[in-house]
């Protein structure tokens, strides 16, 4: 039930999202106009959230509080406080939709991984077992959540990780499938380290692109080829179903 809503909500988020581009502009500028107006929108802080930050925040010998910790941060964050992120991230992303609208529909799994190299650990946040209904990465540091990937609209795409903490974002359209490998850098940036393409179906008859065709790195393949490669990359590399965590939605959050 909830999953069934969930695609209905989302249908309703992405119809919000085209009228307010078509407002702003029709399509002439992404970046500024195509971000979520939410200023005059305070961050909802759920009490038992409010509540694991306090219990897991410690200290200091001169009895003022220290920074909370990752863990308590992203526990926080799971249980629908914002209020770690800075007002140009809630901006930027539509977190102000993450407790009231997609945590709240439950069926959501979560696990950690250092995504950046640098020994520590990000959260990734999916739907469960489909990362292409929702996707989300977040960062964190200096006392404060950053995102670097929040994902519910696209439908057609999906970023998710691989065992050694590189990402697979993944394209399916018309017939075709595109995967990138990457690696998050500290900023949040994205660093391309492969490519994998394929088409097996034509959408447009008429088109004139080759089909079948396989690609790998930029360069033409076979299909036995593209196949050892997508196995030995991607598919033999995803994580294990164990390490993934289901969020439990309280019934006071429970739609």
């Amino acid at each position: 039930m909830r999953r069934k809503k969930w695609k209905k909500t989302r249908g309703a988020f992405v119809s919000a999202v085209m009228a307010v581009s078509m407002l702003a502009g029709c399509g002439g500028q992404e970046g500024e106009d195509s971000k979520s107006s939410v200023e005059d929108k305070e961050p909802k802080v759920s009490a038992s959230a409010q509540e694991d930050a306090d219990v897991n925040t410690d200290v200091g010998e001169d009895g003022e509080e220290s920074l909370p910790s990752s863990q308590a941060a992203y526990e926080a964050f799971l249980a629908g406080d914002i209020s770690l992120f800075d007002r140009e991230q809630i901006d930027t992303w539509p977190l102000d939709i993450w407790k009231d609208t997609i945590l709240a529909c439950g069926e959501l799994e979560y696990t950690y991984l250092d995504l950046d190299g640098d020994g520590a650990q990000e959260l990734l946040v999916q739907w469960i077992e489909d990362p292409f209904g929702f996707n989300g990465v977040f960062h964190y540091e200096g006392g404060g959540l950053s995102c670097w990937q929040f994902d519910c609209v696209e439908m057609t795409s999906g970023d998710y990780p691989l065992r050694d903490g590189t990402m697979v974002s993944q394209y399916n359209y018309n017939g075709a499938s595109s995967y990138t490998i990457f690696r998050y850098q500290p900023d949040g940036g994205r660093e391309k380290l492969s490519s994998l393409f394929v088409r097996e179906e034509l959408a447009d008859p008429d088109s004139g692109d080759p089909c079948p065709y396989y690609e790998v790195d930029g360069t033409q393949v076979d299909k036995k080829a593209f196949e050892e490669q997508l196995q030995r990359a991607i598919l033999d590399q995803m994580l294990e179903r164990s390490v993934w965590m289901e969020i439990r939605v309280s019934e006071e959050r429970s739609p």
